[in-house]
């Protein structure tokens, strides 16, 4: 029986070397090596089962507690399952009376096994002989404890011949397998982690830059080691075994046995530098060579690192080639004088700029302390302080304007910079940078005089002017008294320039300022503002305002009387006149620009009444300006806020029958109300305003005469919009008022553009040209407020009109007055022999609609009629005569 037990161990052991051969797979097949321990373990099983040691009928001995116990402890939970199912199966197949027994001893030594291998894991329990031993033991003794189940005899005969022989044997079998399996982890483990330690070192070795060698004492290659094995005299695997003496240049071979000596001599560091020819042909390294502190092979030996510098070498000789040419370039360098000097001030380098800045040659500088060859004395003890404290700190002195010395003793302006040079082993090496400046100083000069004087004239400006009347209005301030400022414009000066040319005209200004500053006194200041525009600043002319006028009235006068002498230009003579504006400065005037503008405003009530003339500054003049200014203001506001509305007079035909209207623009201010175009159409032409605002009139008129169209006992209405001269004359109407048609659809059939005659003034060829375009469109032209003008009937029958309208003034003058009548009666006249219509402005009686209908006009518009409305009521109107 015994021996059965020992055989059952015997397979146990043939085990281990199996499982140690499985567990030697490769590590990617991690899987494939679990289940085949699983099924190694369970195949032994099953083998122990075919043999078993039989004590009754279906009651069997094995090895299968040990195997299982083994397969979960070092296996896990796939050997565990795949062994424990297998075994489970084989001895269901053998059945017999122990059949459940023998299936829970399967059970129970699986589920101890992986219990253990648990408790391990966390620490709880080691995995040594002795603890296998005991769980050997314990392992057996609860099979021993499960055959408790058989039949009476059965077990009495097992307590008494097989209990002490089983735990004796599969006990300490147990702990012989485990040990076992244990050591073959251990191994495994450690072949591993030595496989990859080693695999690490190869990897870092091979990815190193560097040709790394182990060389013996007398210079035999142990082991060479690179990424680049073509740094190398040869491959690796011929480089072994031999000796340096037969693979590197005498000289060099001899460099390297003196290293690898002194190395091993000194148990330190060695360094050197050679060039040798490799694989890849010749390079430049730095060798390193270490001692090695075992034994290779038997040998002493010494590790000798070769770093490959051959860019380093070629990098620092393109620097120094790139330092020479920096110095040539230098050298040669225009305009910019560049001085070397060390910190004792010597100069090493002089280049030409620097010879023809400074006067000195090369010849004559270099050598010579920097300071005192180009520095002046009263600023030499402080160049040289920066200087010693730019060597000692490294910062370089800040780069600022500098005032130096040429040889001939002449001072010129330079903006000087430096730079500070390190080169290891060599002395520090300051550089000056110079860029003279002179020229640019003396046109800085020249631009502060023109910062406060007229270039042309030579008069101070408006910014030396502003200076000058805030120095009087304090001493006014200090001391009460009357000062005055004229404000001086020349008459038609603008017809001066264009008609002889700005030479001209300059030669002009410049003899007015002549003038000015003859006829006032020393301390009076005359300026010139700009263009032709001049003001006189007269301090303390008298004691009180009250005496300003007499006191200054004779010497306007003065002053004008000279300006209107002839004067001269190329051999002709020029006459002008000039307007002039007084304001009176005293402790009241509280500001520049206040001042200015008092003089300015009366300045222009002088050319309003007639030019050649003077006025005083008059309050009235400032609320004026302020109103227009004010109104100007609203006028923008109204544009973008859309206040204006179109409001319709009718037009009648000879029955009194509404055939048309002329749209007439209102302004609808929130705070004022309804105002008329009287009050703001003439400052809308001034400002340009009138071409946003006529453009909206247009963009209104078409779009209200598309709406009629559609519209029952309005389609047929025509529609009259007054369009400015201003507007008529801006570049491309034409085109905009073609897209503007085609965009809104509009008939320009019933569209009439009313033109005043101010739009003949100014280039009677192209505005014949701009009608001409207009009407190809389809538009009728009619031209407004006819016999006011200056129309020509030379150019009217050019003009490709469509319709005169007679002016309100003639109408409304016919019943009284004979002129007028007649004056009405020969446009009508005039109209018919040129084929226009006519429309009658100004109807405002019976009597004068009778008087137009004998004379033979048939279109009239005025209060008989209707007066301008708005739209709803123009509609209901029209609608009302059916």
């Amino acid at each position: 029986m015994t021996l059965a037990l020992i055989e059952g161990a015997a397979l146990l052991l043939a085990l281990c070397f199996v499982q140690s051969i499985i567990a030697r797979l490769p590590s990617r097949h991690e899987h494939v090596q679990r289940i085949l321990s699983g099924v190694l373990f369970g195949a032994i099983c099953i083998v122990g089962m075919v043999k078993p040691l039989q004590l009754a009928p279906g009651v069997i001995f094995d090895a299968r507690s040990v195997v299982l116990s083994m397969a979960a402890l070092f296996g896990g939970w796939v050997p565990a399952v795949i062994s424990t199912a297998m075994a489970a199966a084989a001895r269901i197949a053998l059945g017999g009376n122990g059949l459940v027994v023998g299936t829970l001893v399967i059970l129970a030594s699986s589920g101890l096994g992986l219990l253990y291998r648990r408790a391990s894991q966390r620490g709880l329990v080691s995995i040594g002989f002795l603890r296998l031993l005991l769980f050997g033991l314990l392992v057996h003794a609860v099979a021993l404890g499960l055959f408790q189940a058989l039949e009476p005899a059965t077990v009495a005969h097992i307590n008494r011949t097989l209990a002490l022989p089983y735990l004796l044997v599969f006990g300490p079998a147990t702990a012989l397998l485990g040990w076992l399996l244990h050591d073959i982890e251990q191994r495994l483990a450690t072949e591993t982690s030595l496989a990859e330690t080693a695999a690490h070192l190869k990897a870092v070795t091979a990815s190193a830059p560097d040709l790394l060698m182990l060389l013996s004492a007398d210079g035999t290659y142990l082991e060479v080691m690179s990424s680049n094995a073509a740094l190398a005299t040869a491959p690796s695997s011929e480089l072994k075994g031999r000796s340096i003496d037969s693979q590197l240049p005498p000289e060099l071979a001899r460099r390297v046995h003196e290293v690898i000596a002194r190395c091993l001599q000194t148990h330190q560091t060695q360094t050197l530098q050679y060039e040798l020819r490799t694989l890849l042909g010749v390079r430049h390294f730095e060798g390193r060579c270490q001692p090695v502190g075992v034994p290779i092979q038997g040998h002493t030996a010494v590790v000798f690192i070769a770093r490959d510098r051959t860019d380093q070498v070629r990098s620092e000789a393109l620097l120094r080639e790139s330092e020479e040419r920096f110095r040539g370039v230098l050298s040669h360098m225009p305009m910019v004088s560049v001085k070397g000097y060390r910190a004792d001030g010597s100069i090493t380098f002089w280049n030409e700029a620097s010879e023809k800045l400074y006067g000195y040659t090369a010849a004559q500088a270099l050598g010579e302390d920097i300071v005192s060859l180009v520095v002046r004395p009263e600023t030499q003890p402080r160049a040289r302080a920066a200087a010693q404290r730019m060597f000692k700190t490294g910062r370089p002195i800040d780069p600022a304007e500098a005032r130096v010395r040429r040889k001939d003793g002449a001072e010129i302006d330079v903006y000087s910079s430096h730079a500070l040079i390190h080169v290891d082993g060599q002395e520090a090496e300051a550089f000056s940078i110079d860029i003279d400046i002179s020229a640019r100083k003396a046109a800085e000069e020249r631009a502060r005089y023109l910062a406060y004087y007229d270039a042309l004239t030579a008069l101070p400006n408006r910014r030396l002017l502003a200076d000058r009347i805030r120095q009087v209005l304090l001493e006014c301030k200090r001391n009460p008294s009357c000062s005055a400022l004229f404000f001086i414009d020349l008459d038609h000066f603008k017809t001066l320039n264009d008609s002889r040319g700005h030479e001209a005209g300059d030669q002009v200004l410049v003899q007015v300022a002549t003038r000015l500053q003859e006829s006032v006194r020393e301390q009076d200041t005359v300026a010139r503002l700009g263009g032709d525009e001049f003001v006189v600043l007269l301090p303390h002319v008298c004691a009180t305002s009250l005496q300003a006028s007499a006191v200054l009235r004779p010497l306007a006068e003065k002053l004008l009387r000279h300006l209107r002498m002839p004067y001269t230009h190329a051999g002709e003579e020029q006459h002008l006149t000039a307007s002039l504006g007084i304001a009176i400065i005293d402790e009241h005037t509280t500001s520049v620009d206040e001042l200015l503008k008092h003089a300015d405003l009366a300045m222009y009530r002088a050319k309003d009444e007639g030019r050649n003339t003077l006025r005083f500054f008059d309050p009235r003049m400032q609320a004026a300006a302020n109103e227009r200014a004010h109104l100007q203001t609203r006028l923008h506001q109204a544009l973008r806020l859309d206040q204006f509305e179109l409001y319709y007079q009718p037009q009648v035909n000879e029955i009194g029958r509404i055939i048309g209207a002329e749209a007439l623009v209102r302004w609808n201010d929130p705070g004022v109300g309804l105002i008329t175009p009287d009050q703001f159409i003439a400052l809308a032409e001034e400002t340009g305003q009138i071409i946003e605002l006529g453009q909206w009139v247009l963009n209104e008129a078409l779009a209200r005469q598309v709406q009629w169209r559609s519209r029952p006992g309005m389609g047929t209405l025509s529609l009259s919009v007054n369009v400015s001269a201003r507007q008529f004359h801006q570049e491309g109407f034409a085109d905009e008022l073609a897209a503007l048609l085609a965009q809104t659809g509009a008939d320009p059939g019933l569209l009439r553009l009313e033109l005043t005659e101010s739009v003949l003034l100014h280039n009677v060829e192209g505005v014949i040209h701009i009608m001409q375009q207009l009407r190809s469109l389809g538009l009728w032209l009619s031209l407004d407020d006819f016999g006011t003008g200056y129309s020509s009937l030379g150019y009217l029958k050019r003009m490709p009109l469509s319709e005169l309208k007679i002016d309100q003034g003639f109408v409304r003058g016919m019943l009284d007055n004979p002129t007028d009548a007649a004056i009405a009666q020969s446009i009508i006249a005039l109209a018919e022999s040129l084929h226009l219509n006519v429309v009658a402005e100004g109807v405002e009686t019976r009597a004068h609609h009778g008087l137009l209908l004998s004379h033979g006009c048939r279109r009239f518009q005025g209060y008989l009629f209707g007066p301008p409305e708005p739209l709803a009521a123009f509609e209901a109107r029209v609608l009302a005569q059916g």
